[in-house]
């Protein structure tokens, strides 16, 4: 199978498990601080009906974000360069969506929104997200680590 391809199907195994746990998150047990996943809450706020858009848009940049990790560092994609990029993508979301949303630079405009859009907490924001997209990026990392290497190193460096 062709790099481009792993790394394409890395970042959507890493959107998936992102997804999942937002979903526990935000369904299950109730503990996020937000009503609807960012993507949604994205094309909500620019008068957008989210779904399925919604989840095209996180598993495609994903997908993509995936590929771009491969390419750039091509086989030394390790679980650091993974992690750098998730916290990468964090930052482009507190700096670029979140304040398009109508959350504010990391949260900080926690509450109601117009079109029942919510935030509860701005710490819990940043650090549900940030937790979210490290996940994405330690599985990403390892994901390619292996599957590059045709062999498991567990040598984070």
């Amino acid at each position: 199978m062709k790099p481009w391809i792993k790394s394409l199907i890395s970042g959507l195994a890493g959107s998936l498990i992102m997804f999942i746990l937002m979903m526990i998150a935000i369904n299950g047990v109730g503990i996020a601080p937000f009503n609807m996943p960012p993507s949604a809450a994205f094309l909500q706020s620019l008068g957008i009906t989210p779904q399925p858009l919604a989840l095209i848009i996180h598993f495609g940049y994903g997908a993509i974000a995936g590929v771009f990790l491969h390419e750039l560092f091509k086989h030394r994609s390790k679980v650091v360069f993974g992690l750098g990029l998730a916290l990468a993508m964090w930052l482009m979301m507190m700096f670029v969506v979140s304040p398009i949303i109508g959350w504010g630079v990391f949260g900080t405009h926690a509450g109601s929104i117009d079109g029942g859009l919510s935030l509860s907490s701005t710490p819990k924001y940043i650090l549900s997200t940030l937790i979210l997209h490290l996940v994405y990026g330690l599985t990403i990392g390892l994901i390619q680590k292996a599957w590059m290497n045709d062999k498991v190193d567990y040598n984070f460096a």
